[in-house]
Formats: C-alpha cells, structure tokens, sequence
C-alpha cells in the first residue's frame, strides 16, 4: 500500500467492507498506536515511581489547559531550570567557602 500510494488505498478500502473483519482489525491496531508510543516514551524515561508524576502532570496541565503538548513543554522547561537553580543554591550554601566542585565523568567507549 505504501509502494503504490493512495489510489491503492482507495481501491482497498472499495473492496474491503467497512464492517468486515480486515477493516475492523486495521481500525483496532491503529487506535492502539497511541498508547505504544505512550508506552516507549514511559520505558524510556520512568526509572522509579516517582517518575511518573511529572508525566502525567505535563498531560493534565495540557489538556486541562488546552495547551498543546509542545507549550507544555516549554513551561516544564522553565520550571526545572527553576529547580536546578536552587539545586545549585543549595549545593554552593553547604561547599566550604561557596564554591561547588563537581568530578568531571569519564566518557565509555562503546
């Protein structure tokens, strides 16, 4: 169907029933989709459960917002900037004499 485009897509969807079994599978895996992606995106980034929160936080604020995902995003953004400034604050208060001296990481070959 790729190969040959939309005029195959078209011929397929005159032949096929709407209400037949090929159909219904193919509407079923599409609306499935979604929550794979969903499901790949959480893999990728919830290593505990308390990485949940701001996930799903950032899908409330947008939908109860009316906000696209992207300009939730962007006010995510802001505020972990906000947290990693006081992270920072925090750190350079307890170093002796202000200054915060982080171990640079070595990098693996891989």
């Amino acid at each position: 169907m790729v190969k040959m485009g939309a005029p195959m897509v078209e011929l397929i969807k005159n032949y096929l029933p709407m209400d037949g079994l090929a159909m219904k599978t193919l509407f079923t895996v599409g609306a499935l989709l979604p929550c794979v992606g969903i499901a790949i995106l959480l893999k990728q980034i919830v290593a505990k459960a308390l990485d949940f929160i701001p996930f799903f936080f950032g899908f409330t604020l947008a939908a109860s917002l009316g906000i696209n995902l992207v300009s939730a995003t962007i006010i995510a953004a802001m505020f972990a900037y906000i947290n990693y400034r006081i992270k920072m604050l925090s750190l350079a208060k307890s170093a002796p004499g202000g200054v915060v001296e982080f171990e640079e990481e070595e990098e693996e070959d891989i």
